[in-house]
């Protein structure tokens, strides 16, 4: 849906599509990409939020607006709203992000703060993931990991498999889910999934992804969860294919790149094209973006 600051983008044929989706071209076999939401849940009760920023669902990179101020509550009402501030988060980044051997400015980021940073994961802390794989095709046994590693390199965020989850995908994701994953932001949510159980994916539409930030007091924003949907039936036909699983992996990396910040770009080089004909893996531009994203300010406050 659209939200304030949020519009339909045009494809090139001149037909509407939304832009924060991965559909198969229909006349050629390449794949269509777009922007991955953002999302962030306005905090009530916690006054570590007052005056919470939020910013709607939406298809694309949107404006924030004002929340409603977040009113004082009882300590055990905080418990439930937000895990307790800086959980694992060290004083200094954990890792270092990979210098792109070639620079190039044909990267955009998803959303930005007021003093031109980009929105990212806080470096200090790792990034916990969970695999819902009880869907996942023939063939993609290592697709996920060795498409986070090279994430990984690339940001400097290092992450951490928390093993698989039967958490299914939800438009409305709790980003806090004490009874599942303790006092803690929940784990970025990594599914093997159906149109049936993910509408987002109805049609061609072949995988969805973003991330949650939050920020309060006007403070600057930083993601603190994600959630990245595969449209498994889709990909196991993809993976029956010469090149299968170069494909499947340049949708993973598109959607991962998504996650960590990374809008489209109009370079057709660039995995963050939205169609990608040769895949290729990440380019200059690409590198360069996540690189930065990588550089993001620690946050012990979130």
């Amino acid at each position: 849906m659209d939200g304030p600051g949020f519009r339909d983008r045009t494809a090139r044929n001149g037909r509407p599509r939304t832009t924060w989706r991965i559909v198969r071209g229909l006349a050629a076999a390449t794949l269509v990409a777009g922007a991955a939401f953002l999302a962030a849940g306005v905090i009530s009760g916690d006054p570590r939020f007052a005056g919470l920023m939020e910013v709607s669902r939406g298809t694309g990179p949107g404006k924030a607006t004002a929340g409603q101020p977040g009113r004082p509550a009882a300590a055990e009402a905080m418990r439930t709203d937000t895990p307790p501030p800086g959980v694992e988060e060290q004083d200094e980044p954990l890792g270092r992000p990979q210098k792109p051997a070639a620079a190039s400015s044909s990267y955009r980021f998803l959303a930005t703060n007021d003093d031109g940073t980009p929105v990212g994961y806080s470096p200090c802390r790792p990034l916990h993931y969970v695999v819902n794989a009880a869907l996942a095709p023939k063939g993609a046994e290592r697709l996920v990991e060795d498409a986070i590693r090279t994430i990984s390199r690339a940001t400097g965020i290092r992450f951490v498999d928390d093993g698989p989850t039967a958490e299914a995908p939800s438009p409305s994701r709790s980003p806090y889910q004490q009874d599942a994953y303790g006092d803690r932001w929940a784990p970025l949510l990594i599914a093997w999934t159906t149109p049936e159980q993910a509408p987002q994916l109805a049609g061609p539409v072949i995988g969805t992804g973003g991330s949650t930030h939050f920020s309060f007091g006007g403070g600057p924003r930083s993601f603190v969860t994600g959630s990245l949907e595969l449209d498994a039936p889709q990909i196991a036909d993809d993976l029956s294919r010469t090149d299968g699983s170069a494909y499947a992996t340049a949708v993973i990396l598109h959607e991962l790149g998504h996650v960590m910040g990374l809008e489209h770009v109009d370079d057709p080089v660039q995995l963050m094209y939205p169609e990608i004909g040769a895949p290729d893996g990440l380019a200059a531009g690409d590198l360069s973006g996540l690189y930065e994203l990588g550089s993001a300010q620690c946050r012990k406050d979130l």
